[in-house]
């Protein structure tokens, strides 16, 4: 997932710097007299307060090229962004733990530096969305919703909730100029224009539907879209007849509930507009690309935008600049390109390799188990059984079923361990113990091989059939791992880590039991269609729904 930087910078020099977050400005570094432009802190720090990063969002640390922080920030630099070109100033914010928040403004030697700065913080937006994909799905999709620019010899990376303001407050300081406070727009046909402008459509021969002809567009929303009235407030679309090109500005009433029902049926509209174009030609690689996104301005007012165009990412920039609104939230449509040829429905697997995925070897704890004698057993491994001996004594009563063993086995671990976040640090490594059992059951603490891990070792130990499969997730970009059981001859498949993450990260629904988990006892359909990719022909099939209560 990340290369390390511990044999670049001292351990000392670590303690020292890594100690230092804080969420105040820090002062704007003082630039050489031929330094023309503003430096990239001042940049930074006129970003920062318009990015949407509001109070009780968390710990936010700074690494600028201060005499004390510069070999910091160039291990971070070099290791995380990977740039090809050397930088003259730069300065980053980014989130602590669990959050890929992230502000990064580099001021490049010359513009064609910038422009490859700007393609090396496009790779390192996919990799951060891969970071947190199934352990913070709110962070990945503020990940996968990140905005990098380029003007003049800056490169610049949003990765925050409102990376439209972000990137007006950009433009403004790279130009030495104080952004004016905007005036909001809400007209949604002047709305509609607006993203027809902005995608170079002006001069194109395109239907219009809005309220100057109110009984066609309504014909239109609840015909073609699904909408029924009380689904929208106003609404205004812009098409073109002869292409896939739409675009559609929605206003929802003040229920959040209604968002998500407007972006489902346009979802589905999408989908039913695609299979219309051949899917090799521009349209229709353009449909498939095509998404709904969802918006609440800080008034309050909700919309749902349809964007089948070019530049679906630039259009809501220009939306969200000209709405104020509070960030998008939204998920292509389309899961994956590359399909395994002999799994049509299924993406490609490729094990990335990044993580070393190599299993503990839990042998000789599970023979001591067997002779109920641990004598023999010595340092981790000891510790691992008197742990596992403990919990299982806790949780397991006797004449329970094996689906009443793994589902308080794995209760347990959904409960009780947190996931490592180091290991979404570039600037941290991952110590091997969060691989393992004794990440899972000693320290409480571990990455999605130690819950896997975890979770086999006291399935093994409670006498219920059980492996783990190492496979990939995010389109096979990274290294995942996760379980399979058999319960009375049939196999099924859970995913610990990710429901343990969802308890973490606080979500709406509580982890107490097999009603609330998401990835308990599933198919492998199921897995395939969230984001999991494994060998799909050497790894037991899980067909049998149910999850496992027969």
């Amino acid at each position: 997932m990340k290369r390390l930087v511990a044999l670049l910078l001292s351990a000392t020099l670590l303690v020292g710097l890594v100690s230092g977050c804080r969420q105040e400005p820090a002062a704007g570094t003082q630039m050489p007299a031929e330094f023309e432009g503003p430096a990239a802190l001042d940049v930074v720090n006129a970003v920062f307060p318009r990015c949407g990063y509001g109070e009780g969002s968390g710990d936010v640390e700074y690494l600028t090229g201060d005499e004390d922080g510069k070999e910091f920030l160039t291990a971070y630099l070099d290791n995380a962004y990977r740039l090809q070109d050397s930088w003259e100033d730069a300065a980053v914010i980014r989130g602590m733990g669990a959050s890929a928040f992230e502000l990064a403004v580099l001021r490049m030697e010359d513009e064609g530096a910038a422009v490859r700065a700007a393609t090396a913080l496009m790779t390192y937006t996919v990799e951060r969305q891969g970071d947190f994909t199934g352990y913070a799905p709110d962070q990945a999709e503020m990940a996968a919703n990140g905005s990098v620019n380029q003007k003049g010899p800056y490169a610049a990376l949003f990765i925050c909730p409102d990376t439209g303001r972000a990137e007006a407050a950009f433009a403004a300081a790279v130009k030495g100029e104080v952004l004016p406070p905007p005036g909001f727009v809400t007209d949604v046909n002047e709305l509609r224009d607006l993203l027809v402008s902005d995608q170079g459509m002006d001069g194109a021969d395109l239907e219009r539907l809005d309220n100057s002809d109110p009984e066609a567009l309504k014909t239109y929303a609840e015909d073609v879209y699904g909408l029924t009235p009380e689904l929208w407030e106003a609404c205004a679309v812009a098409r073109d007849e002869a292409s896939a090109f739409e675009v559609a500005v929605i206003q929802v009433p003040d229920d959040g509930g209604l968002i998500g029902q407007v972006a489902a049926k346009l979802r589905d509209y999408l989908d039913s507009r695609e299979a219309e174009f051949d899917a090799a030609t521009d349209q229709g690689r353009l449909l498939h690309r095509a998404l709904t996104a969802q918006t609440r301005t800080t008034g309050g007012v909700g919309y749902v935008l349809l964007l089948a165009c070019q530049d679906w990412d630039r259009a809501m920039s220009a939306f969200s600049e000209a709405t104020d609104t509070t960030g998008f939230g939204y998920s292509p449509r389309y899961r994956y390109l590359d399909t395994d040829p002999n799994y049509p429905d299924r993406c490609l697997f490729t094990q990335p390799n990044k993580d070393d995925m190599s299993l503990y070897d839990t042998s000789a704890i599970r023979t001591a188990w067997e002779k109920d004698d641990p004598s023999g057993l010595s340092g981790e491994d000891r510790e691992i059984y008197d742990k596992a001996k403990s919990i299982l004594r806790k949780a397991l009563k006797d004449g329970m079923s094996d689906l009443e063993k793994e589902t308080a086995i794995y209760s347990w671990i959904v409960n009780n361990v947190n996931y490592d976040w180091t290991h979404q640090d570039w600037m941290k490594e991952t110590p091997r113990a969060s691989f393992t059992p004794y990440g899972g059951l000693v320290n409480r603490k571990t990455v999605c091989l130690g819950y896997a891990t975890t979770f086999q070792l006291l399935c093994d130990l409670a006498g219920v059939e059980c492996i783990t499969v190492v496979g990939a997730a995010f389109q096979s970009q990274e290294d995942h791992g996760w379980n399979m059981v058999r319960l009375n001859g049939d196999w099924y498949c859970v995913d610990v880590t990710w429901d343990a993450n969802y308890r973490e990260q606080g979500s709406d629904w509580k982890a107490s039991g097999p009603e609330d988990w998401r990835y308990f006892n599933v198919t492998s359909d199921e897995m395939a269609e969230s984001d999991h990719q494994w060998d799909y022909a050497n790894t037991p099939e899980a067909v049998t729904e149910g999850n496992g209560k027969g």
